[in-house]
């Protein structure tokens, strides 16, 4: 009778510890980082009230044990350490744990252990939590940004903190520098220059009196056409002459002569002194429609057209055909002044009758006007004189003028704009020749340019944060792939060595060497004047890239881009810190630099569930939750920090208020027990009366 009373008690109390517990998970169901209870029970001891039997060999069976328990107990109360949800809060001292571990803090004697990363820095700069003021555990970095292996320490964020200058070590240059950078000369050139053609003459140089270059090219054929009166339907010859690369006027004439030979027909060809086609009828007929012709090429067909009819015995030629003239063919610097014409065929108008005629040569060089040259002009003046007064007149020495092949004066002058040259002219003194002066008249086909220097200025650093400028420069060595290149500074400093070299470059645009006149190696400058106390010297590494890679610098005809970027920096303070994900604090300074300055520590346990729980949402170890062990999240270990957010509570409301339900109906039960069993002894009581 007592059992069950007892029984009924011991349900009440184990329901009402579960009662307790699910009432707390739910209390904390908005705590960040906090982990939910469960309440497990045990059976109490039993009372046998009969043992058991073992069965009878060809008897009684065996019997089972007649056993009362005598309630229940509470078994464990056991945290539960799931992952929680993350809640973003946009704090960067606010951090959650992704995956096991716990925070370490410190109240400078003993550590207990969080989930929840509500973090802050309190007045002397230390984080801590800023309920409790208990500090983050971790360790500093050393004054390099190196952070060691331990021991565990109070993080502390020093608002003063300096990065300390850091000398320039490496100066890096990139970019591409201008193949076509060499200094050039002014190119003048005059319209083309004819004379009457002669028998060497190619073929393909030929011009008409008017109507320019007759276009003949290499594999035209040309075909001569015309027939004798008396035989109106046989053409004097269908044979065709077929230019080649040498070909002459010469031998055009020749193969007619010789074709007209085994013909039969008795009309010969020559060249006149005007460089006119003759022919001349012996056949005893008149030539009809006597003509030269090459298809497509009517400028030539136009210049090779005979009168028609050609009388027997009659010489004729092309020259007092319709709108034919004479054949000219490009001048040379041996010809003559006086047989030359313009490129409109026109006689320059030179006119010795009353003697020697005198040329004025004017010009300029580099923008100043020279002093008039005078030249006498006799019949035995070639335009190669004419050319050498010219050279003189302009003051050129390396570049003599010269004729080219199409009959064109062309005149080179020396390099750099400072003799660049302009407004060549000849005039004939005394006369107002036009022709002459508009046949000398030159159009520029270059420009002058000096030597291009390509440059960039680089910011470096001393010991001491002082900033200096370095300026480089680098010249093209004229017709080579190869640059001279040299370094300044604006200020006091002075480059001890390596202040200048030579950058080459292979034909495929990569760097192949770069060297130091001084062979120094790098580049060595004191930050302050001599005699000054101040930095230390600063050596520079000059990094131009990888030999024969076009990394760095290169070279190729273009645009020309320099690059350079130098390390080292100035003194800078603090201004912002943040927390990565492996827990290390990085500051960020005045300078642009970045330096670790701690990392957060945590701690795994081999049993966590053996934690002691205490006020604010921390643990504390116990026997048989085992030693504390300090590490780092993101080492292997499956930990990683979360910044800017904190994990919620993993209670869950829908379990925890079934579990409510279940406990109170527990709860029930067991009362009416207590209940049955009082009314039992009061029947007894009354037995007893």
């Amino acid at each position: 009778m007592f059992k069950s009373l007892y029984s009924g008690v011991s349900g009440l109390s184990a329901n009402l510890t579960e009662l307790d517990v699910i009432g707390n998970n739910i209390a904390n169901s908005n705590t960040i980082g906090f982990k939910s209870g469960r309440v497990t029970f045990n059976e109490m001891l039993t009372q046998t009230l009969k043992s058991a039997s073992r069965p009878v060999a060809g008897g009684l069976g065996g019997t089972n044990p007649q056993q009362v328990g005598l309630g229940t107990q509470v078994g464990s109360i056991d945290s539960n350490f799931n992952q929680g949800n993350f809640q973003t809060t946009g704090r960067k001292t606010d951090l959650a744990i992704q995956g096991p571990g716990f925070f370490i803090l410190s109240d400078g004697t003993s550590n207990v252990f969080t989930r929840a990363g509500i973090f802050g820095l309190d007045s002397e700069n230390f984080l801590v939590n800023p309920t409790t003021g208990l500090k983050a555990q971790g360790v500093m970095a050393d004054a390099d940004g190196v952070i060691g292996n331990g021991p565990m320490a109070d993080l502390f964020i020093d608002p003063d903190l300096v990065m300390p200058a850091e000398a320039s070590e490496t100066l890096e240059i990139s970019g591409n520098l201008d193949a076509d950078s060499d200094a050039i000369e002014t190119i003048l050139e005059s319209s083309a220059f004819l004379v009457a053609a002669a028998g060497g003459d190619l073929l393909t140089a030929l011009s008409g009196q008017h109507s320019g270059t007759m276009n003949l090219n290499v594999g035209d054929t040309i075909r001569v056409n015309g027939r004798l009166s008396g035989t109106p339907d046989t053409p004097i010859t269908t044979e065709t002459f077929t230019i080649a690369a040498d070909s002459s006027y010469q031998d055009l004439v020749s193969w007619m002569n010789a074709t007209m030979t085994s013909e039969g027909a008795n009309v010969s060809f020559a060249i006149g002194a005007d460089g006119d086609l003759q022919v001349t009828n012996n056949t005893g007929e008149d030539l009809q429609g006597m003509s030269l012709s090459s298809v497509g090429k009517a400028l030539f067909n136009q210049n090779f057209l005979f009168p028609s009819p050609v009388s027997n015995g009659a010489t004729e030629s092309t020259a007092s055909g319709g709108d034919a003239g004479e054949i000219r063919a490009y001048a040379d610097a041996t010809d003559l002044m006086t047989a030359l014409y313009s490129a409109e065929g026109e006689e320059l108008g030179i006119d010795l009758s009353g003697g020697p005629v005198t040329l004025a040569i004017d010009g300029a060089v580099g923008g100043n006007s020279i002093t008039p040259a005078s030249m006498m002009v006799t019949a035995a003046t070639t335009l190669g004189n004419l050319m050498q007064e010219i050279q003189y007149a302009m003051g050129i020495n390396s570049n003599p003028v010269a004729v080219d092949e199409e009959g064109q004066i062309v005149v080179r002058g020396e390099v750099g704009t400072a003799s660049a040259l302009g407004d060549i002219s000849i005039t004939e003194v005394g006369s107002n020749n036009t022709v002459l002066e508009s046949a000398f008249s030159f159009h520029q086909t270059q420009q002058a340019r000096d030597q291009q220097i390509f440059s960039m200025a680089t910011t470096v650093y001393d010991s001491l944060g002082g900033e200096h400028t370095i300026n480089f420069s680098f010249e093209k060595v004229a017709g080579l792939n190869e640059w001279i290149w040299t370094a300044e500074m604006d200020g006091n400093e002075e480059i001890l060595s390596g202040g200048s070299g030579r950058a080459r470059f292979g034909d495929d645009g990569a760097i192949t060497n770069f060297s130091f006149d001084d062979n120094a190696g790098s580049l060595t400058f004191r930050p302050q004047a001599q005699g000054e106390e101040g930095a230390a010297l600063v050596v520079l590494e000059l990094d131009y890239g990888e030999i024969g890679a076009l990394r760095g610098l290169t070279q190729f005809e273009g645009s020309a881009s320099l690059r350079s970027l130098a390390d080292g920096f100035q003194a800078g303070q603090l201004v912002d810190f943040d927390v990565d994900q492996s827990g290390v604090i990085t500051g960020y300074f005045s300078n642009d630099t970045i330096r670790n300055i701690g990392r957060i520590g945590v701690a795994t346990f081999s049993n966590p569930g053996g934690l002691m729980r205490e006020a604010n949402n921390t643990y504390r170890t116990s026997g048989n939750s085992g030693t504390a062990m300090e590490t780092f999240a993101g080492q292997g270990n499956g930990i990683t920090m979360v910044p800017g957010t904190l994990e919620a509570s993993n209670v869950d409301l829908a379990k925890e208020f079934t579990r409510l339900v279940v406990a109170q109906r527990a709860f029930q039960a067991n009362s009416r027990v207590i209940t049955a069993a009082d009314q039992v002894m009061q029947e007894l009581v009354n037995l007893v009366r």
